[in-house]
């Protein structure tokens, strides 16, 4: 991802939209837009995890760590752990799995070096795998600070919206989507962020990503789906400092 300047250019070498001249319904509905597909990728794993909390007994505390833990193997380990360990291990194991997080920030950090303190504050309680996703895409196409805030707060909240929506829907029907297992739906997630970064032609990324999965195909699902995504960060980030990606 290309740092930010008086005249932005893509990986291509062409220059960037600004995007200022655009309405502000426009960055908002775009930024809605590019979460209803990855809310479609997350969906069933929503489910899976609002079934977790009504098999936990207290539906309504579970649901709402949706909002608190804004990350679904962060949450579902933490519900799966407060059972077996109590509250101080499920708090550790939930920050531990949340830890990538810092390079996501570090990352959106190099394009928001403009961005107001508010909208950092703001913008750090809504980063998770996808909305860094396209939360850098968009950073890298549109240099207007104001069209990126609303771009980016649109796609968390409504990002957030759906998955709240489907972990009280997971945590209603309760054992009626016992069915969904986490190997099904971690590929989904999976492809969604790799989808993200073959539009963006990232190959090297994107061989990161296989490889590390296979290497990490034995392991609980809650900890390989970080661990590939944390790999395929670190691959980015080598690809964009050295300018290949």
């Amino acid at each position: 991802m290309q740092h930010m300047s008086a005249a932005p250019t893509s990986d291509a070498g062409t220059a960037l939209a600004p995007c200022s001249d655009a309405p502000a319904r426009s960055a908002i509905a775009e930024g809605s837009a590019a979460s209803l597909p990855l809310i479609a990728a997350y969906f069933p794993f929503a489910l899976v995890i609002g079934n977790a909390v009504a098999e936990h007994g207290d539906r309504l505390a579970g649901w709402s760590g949706s909002w608190l833990i804004y990350g679904g193997s962060a949450h579902l380990t933490a519900i799966r752990t407060l059972d077996e360990a109590g509250p101080a291990a499920a708090i550790v194991a939930a920050l531990l799995l949340n830890a990538r997080l810092l390079l996501y920030s570090a990352d959106l950090a190099r394009a928001w070096t403009g961005q107001p303190r508010w909208f950092r504050l703001v913008a750090a309680a809504l980063i998770i795998d996808p909305t860094w996703a396209i939360g850098q895409r968009h950073a890298a196409r549109c240099s207007d600070l104001r069209q990126q805030r609303r771009f980016f707060i649109a796609a968390g909240l409504t990002l957030g919206a759906g998955w709240a929506c489907g972990i009280g829907i997971g945590a209603i029907a309760g054992g009626r989507v016992a069915w969904l297992d986490l190997d099904i739906v971690v590929p989904l997630c999976m492809l969604a962020l790799v989808t993200d970064r073959l539009q963006r032609r990232s190959w090297q990324v994107v061989a990161a990503s296989v490889v590390a999965a296979v290497a990490t195909g034995g392991w609980h699902p809650a900890v390989s789906l970080p661990a590939v995504v944390i790999v395929g960060c670190a691959t980015g980030a080598v690809a964009d400092a050295r300018g290949v990606a």
